[in-house]
């Protein structure tokens, strides 16, 4: 069941790093291994400023417990949130586009994602944000309309 949850009030951003996992991508061998608040910071300059083009983020190594995942183009970005526990995806969304079923042209860094162009946005910095804030909680950004999916 999808649902759109709307932003609400953000709260100060809370101290400490909660991710265990971060890569340039999801394929092997593009891990982050500094995980500290400057690389945080680093990763969220990157995606800013379209340096990065895909990023995933883990509160653990293996990605059993969910993740954040960043693909995009130039022009458009993907953001996703899957928690595991609860089964619960979050993700960006275009409101004019929710009805329909295009594909987004991202290149994936797997090689074979597909992504529904209705779940793009194109704000490089609300997706920073999107980041850091994962990156400190865990949770979806409250600053942002998120289109939520229950399975």
């Amino acid at each position: 069941m999808e649902e759109i949850i709307k932003k609400r009030e953000v709260p100060p951003l809370p101290e400490g790093i909660k991710i265990q996992m971060a890569s340039r991508g999801a394929l092997p061998g593009k891990e982050i291994r500094d995980l500290s608040e400057g690389s945080i910071l680093d990763i969220v300059k990157k995606v800013r400023t379209g340096k990065y083009l895909s990023l995933m983020m883990a509160p653990d190594e293996e990605n059993e417990e969910g993740y954040l995942t960043l693909e995009s183009s130039p022009d458009l970005i993907f953001l996703q949130i899957w928690d595991a526990e609860t089964e619960t995806a979050w993700a960006c969304f275009n409101p004019e586009l929710l009805d329909s079923d295009e594909e987004a042209p991202i290149e994936p860094s797997d090689g074979q994602s597909v992504f529904p162009m209705k779940c793009t946005m194109q704000d490089r910095d609300l997706a920073a944000k999107c980041v850091e804030w994962y990156a400190h909680t865990l949770e979806p950004y409250p600053g942002m309309d998120w289109l939520k999916e229950t399975f």
